[in-house]
Formats: C-alpha cells, structure tokens, sequence
C-alpha cells in the first residue's frame, strides 16, 4: 500500500500555484499588486483625470485578486489532498499492525 501511494506522489505532476517561505503565502503567477493611484484635488480636471486612474486600477487590482484566489484554492485543494492522503496510510499502517498483533494473540492462544 505505500509503495502504491509513493508511486501516486511521484506521477503526480506539481499542481502548486504559489510559494509558501517563513509562514508567508504568496502568489506565483499572479504578478505584482498594482498600486493605487493618489487623488489629485488641485483641479476639477486634475480630480476627474484621478478617478479614471482609480477605474483602471480597479479592474487590475480586481483582476490580481482574482488570481490570488484562484492560486489559494488551488494549493488549498493539493495541501489538503495530500493530507488525506498521508492520513489513509497511517490508518492503513495502523489497521494493518492491529491485524499482526491479533493474529499473533491467537496463534499464541491456541497453544
């Protein structure tokens, strides 16, 4: 059953989306975050040219939160599965050492 499960892991193309270091998750292919644009008050104009910038931040700062979310759930989906994975094989383990010990108590049993 491990070998099973070793040879599962190994065919398993890698399906992480972001770089997890220090306890710190970023993502990996989202890019970087745009940065937001000041308001300009000096003028009606200066003030009405600001707001076009904040739509077309908007829309980038949408699109990159977006991806981030896109990138968690998709680690979340391959931590997670590789948890359960490792959580079936300890219980395997275990029912399989419970399996031994019984028989070993009724081989001694019948003696």
């Amino acid at each position: 059953m491990t070998t099973a499960i070793l040879l599962a892991l190994t065919v398993v193309p890698e399906i992480h989306a972001g770089t997890l270091a220090d306890g710190k998750w970023s993502p990996a292919n989202c890019g970087t975050q745009p940065t937001a644009p000041e308001i300009d008050s000096r003028s009606v104009d200066a003030y009405n040219r600001s707001l076009k910038q904040v739509r077309e931040w908007q829309q980038k700062a949408q699109a990159y939160n977006d991806c981030i979310v896109k990138e968690a759930n998709a680690d979340n989906a391959v931590i997670a599965e590789a948890a359960n994975a490792e959580q079936a094989r300890f219980r395997a383990e275990v029912e399989q050492i419970g399996a031994v010990a019984a028989d070993a108590k009724a081989k001694l049993d019948g003696r």
